[in-house]
């Protein structure tokens, strides 16, 4: 029920920009990258860390009424990256192939918000299947705090994805 308490509070933490050409509305399905894959490589997080993650993009996004699909049938990829240090964000947009300049449409852009790729900050991007490139990209500060236990750091990222689904048009 997290999900349904982050729908009701305030986005001015998230960010997000997408590409305006693209129709949004014939998304029907979406998978997440494989674990055994070349994108878990760009995430240097725990396994119980992405599986906290996992869930809460898959209770957003069933909330949305998409459905999961294995990679190769699904409609888009969702991609995510937790920010240590950001530097290691380059290989990650390389991975998603992501073009900000193509990305010119969204709260970020209409409410001229600071695009703040900060360390413990969480990035989500849909990667559109037939190109392979980000469409949409949303950044939460997640700010996860070493004492944080796991139904804090669970509340912190359900609160996150939450927040930056309502900027998915």
């Amino acid at each position: 029920m997290s999900y349904l308490i982050a729908g009701c509070t305030n986005n001015s933490s998230a960010t997000a920009k997408f590409k305006s050409s693209f129709n949004f509305s014939t998304i029907k399905s979406y998978s997440t990258y494989e674990r055994n894959s070349v994108f878990g490589e760009f995430q240097n997080i725990s396994d119980a860390t992405r599986n906290s993650i996992e869930i809460a993009i898959e209770q957003a996004f069933e909330f949305r009424g998409l459905q999961y699909k294995s990679n190769d049938k699904a409609d888009v990829i969702i991609g995510y990256h937790l920010i240590n240090i950001p530097k290691e964000m380059k290989k990650y947009n390389k991975g998603v192939k992501y073009c900000d300049p193509c990305l010119h449409s969204g709260l970020a852009v209409k409410n001229k918000k600071a695009w703040k790729v900060l360390p413990g900050s969480l990035i989500l991007d849909v990667v559109h299947q037939e190109k392979k490139r980000s469409i949409w990209r949303s950044v939460y500060p997640l700010n996860i705090k070493p004492k944080d236990n796991s139904h804090q750091v669970q509340e912190k990222i359900q609160l996150a994805i939450g927040t930056m689904m309502q900027a998915l048009p």
